[in-house]
């Protein structure tokens, strides 16, 4: 594949209503994940691991957070004269109005669809946790002459998504069918990652923007499965769909699985993040850690069991942190106790605290928080 053939556009705020809590302040494509990234990056290490160096990321609200993570896009190399990383803000055209769905993201960011010049675009939501094998799948969709594909795993449907894609396929993984409503059934489901042709998608975008059209998949490519050649490409390995905050919670506690961190870390397919230059963490005397991912620049003077916590974080002497996540900066006083919680940046959790959630109602504490 050659590397200026494919341009990357990803939706920065796709399903943001859903993680209300995580997305108040930031886009769905910055919400924390995993000790040190953000849900960008796995999308953003996706396409840069299958030689794409033009990406457009399309943005709607709340995205100050998403450009001081992804700056210039130097840690994706995408910091580059020919190509690159762009930001498309919204009402970069004229005339667009403050868009309600996929249909005028794609309007605004036509200006980057025409320059890039690509011949293919994978367009992208960041909602899903993968390490997805792009070029077996660009492969895959040149191979069948197809003018669309879609990505998607045989699994249990999200539940929750604004955007549930249940397909039907034929044995040549042509798909025959598209339904938007799921079941708790194990079936073939988009993974918010589509390939398509650059002049295809122009075509099709002015032609929604004519009709009044809202959501691209819905309302334009599941209406024309009987006029163009679309396809399905299964995803076979780990995926998590962030659909509310329990698959959040639970998509993190599954890193703590080893066959999951060996999928989702190929390092045949690395995933990159912005580097900080940061202490390792300090563990005292007392402190107590199983079972757990810790990140840098942390200090743990208490015990922490079944536990993801973010850089910096610090826990004091006595305090037992259990099946919770911890974001960068939190701070956990004396002998405080926190079972099934989930705490934003820069909270405050203070001394002989006591937050306890369950495993399908967790405690959230809010960014800045101070207990």
């Amino acid at each position: 594949m050659k590397r200026t053939t494919v341009s990357g556009l990803i939706f920065a705020n796709a399903d943001d209503g859903k993680l209300k809590k995580l997305t108040a302040n930031r886009s769905m494509a910055s919400v924390p994940f995993g000790a040190r990234y953000r849900m960008i990056d796995f999308t953003l290490s996706n396409l840069v691991n299958a030689g794409v160096n033009s990406v457009g990321i399309v943005t709607k609200e709340n995205y100050r957070s998403l450009m001081d993570h992804v700056g210039s896009g130097v840690y994706w190399d995408l910091d580059r004269k020919n190509g690159g990383l762009y930001i498309i803000p919204p009402y970069s055209k004229k005339g667009i109005k403050k868009y309600t769905g996929s249909i005028s993201g794609l309007n605004a960011a036509m200006d980057f669809i025409d320059r890039c010049g690509s011949e293919y675009i994978v367009l992208c939501s960041p909602h899903a946790i993968a390490n997805i094998d792009i070029s077996a799948a660009l492969d895959f969709h040149k191979e069948k002459n197809a003018d669309v594909t879609v990505i998607y795993k045989n699994d249990y449907p999200p539940q929750e998504s604004y955007e549930k894609i249940i397909l039907s396929l034929d044995g040549e993984q042509k798909i025959t069918k598209m339904t938007f409503t799921a079941g708790k059934e194990k079936v073939p489901f988009g993974i918010g990652v589509t390939i398509i042709g650059r002049k295809l998608l122009m075509k099709l975008i002015d032609e929604a923007v004519d009709g009044d059209l809202v959501n691209f998949t819905r309302d334009v490519i599941s209406k024309k499965l009987k006029t163009l050649n679309v396809y399905g490409f299964e995803h076979t390995e780990f995926i998590a769909v962030m659909d509310n905050t329990h698959t959040y919670y639970q998509a993190s506690m599954a890193l703590l699985n080893r066959d999951v961190r060996k999928q989702l870390f190929n390092p045949e397919r690395p995933i990159f993040t912005k580097v900080r230059d940061s202490m390792p963490t300090r563990y005292g005397t007392k402190a107590d850690v199983t079972d757990s991912i810790i990140g840098d620049d942390c200090v743990i003077d208490g015990t922490v069991k079944n536990s993801i916590i973010f850089r910096g974080v610090k826990i004091e002497k006595g305090a037992v942190v259990e099946n919770c996540i911890l974001m960068q900066e939190t701070k956990v006083g004396e002998n405080a106790e926190l079972n099934n919680v989930i705490a934003d940046k820069n909270t405050v959790i203070g001394a002989k605290m006591v937050l306890k959630g369950t495993e399908q109602r967790h405690c959230f504490v809010e960014k800045n928080q101070v207990l």
